[in-house]
């Protein structure tokens, strides 16, 4: 990792954000990139919306999204610690994992990870979200890893916020338009799995290949697929 690389990340979230207001779309490169720059084999954004209710907003992959609404559903795991906690949660072998989330850390191990690093989004002195970071290999993160991740986490913030101006109580509205534009995505995802026969996390490679070949952003996309179904079927 150098420091000109995670100054493109950061210049790229950043500049994504300053010049369009498509969340779903900044997410998806803000995991990305963090994937590359930690490394990573795995990343996903879960915040809590209305009513306290948590959501998954990004992932770089349908396995880790399946870990991260298996955290949802039983409301453990170490992107819910960081959360609830407002601190940084870390487990480096497959044993700590188990052993620290019982059910959930579990199926992370069975997924083949077996180190995890939770990085909490933080707005106004309360967390509402967290950064999830998954690797294949228990290692320890270096400084520099840390800190990459926990000022990705901070920017991914901004993503949802977007504005220094929105007062706390504002922050639900913000997330709960981008989990709507993550509910089209999702439905674009299985009218894909449909048509093309394959599972989700092959539908979900052929979203972004229509995002990359189209230009368009990752809402737009899923928005154009989920239409042009519904027309489909009209007919």
């Amino acid at each position: 990792m150098t420091e000109m690389t995670a100054a493109r990340a950061y210049a790229d979230a950043v500049s994504a954000l300053v010049a369009q207001h498509d969340v779903a779309d900044v997410l998806v490169r803000l995991v990305d990139n963090c994937a590359e720059l930690f490394p990573a084999d795995a990343v996903a954004v879960l915040v809590s919306g209305r009513h306290d209710s948590l959501e998954l907003l990004s992932a770089t992959s349908h396995q880790a999204e399946e870990l991260e609404l298996l955290q949802v559903q039983l409301e453990a795991g170490p992107c819910v610690d960081a959360i609830t906690t407002g601190q940084r949660q870390s487990a480096t072998t497959g044993e700590q994992i188990a052993a620290r989330w019982g059910a959930v850390g579990a199926e992370i191990v069975a997924a083949g990870f077996h180190t995890v690093h939770a990085f909490p989004m933080h707005w106004r002195g309360r967390a509402f979200g967290g950064l999830n970071v998954f690797i294949r290999e228990a290692s320890e993160a270096s400084e520099e890893a840390v800190q990459v991740g926990q000022t990705l986490a901070d920017i991914a913030t901004l993503v949802v916020v977007h504005s220094s101006d929105v007062p706390h109580d504002q922050v639900t509205a913000r997330i709960h338009e981008a989990v709507t534009a993550r509910a089209e995505v999702e439905q674009a995802k299985g009218v894909l799995a449909y048509r093309n026969n394959v599972d989700m996390a092959g539908a979900y490679r052929l979203l972004m290949d229509g995002v990359r070949d189209s230009g368009s952003t990752l809402s737009q996309e899923a928005h154009r697929i989920v239409e042009r179904e519904y027309t489909d079927q009209s007919r």
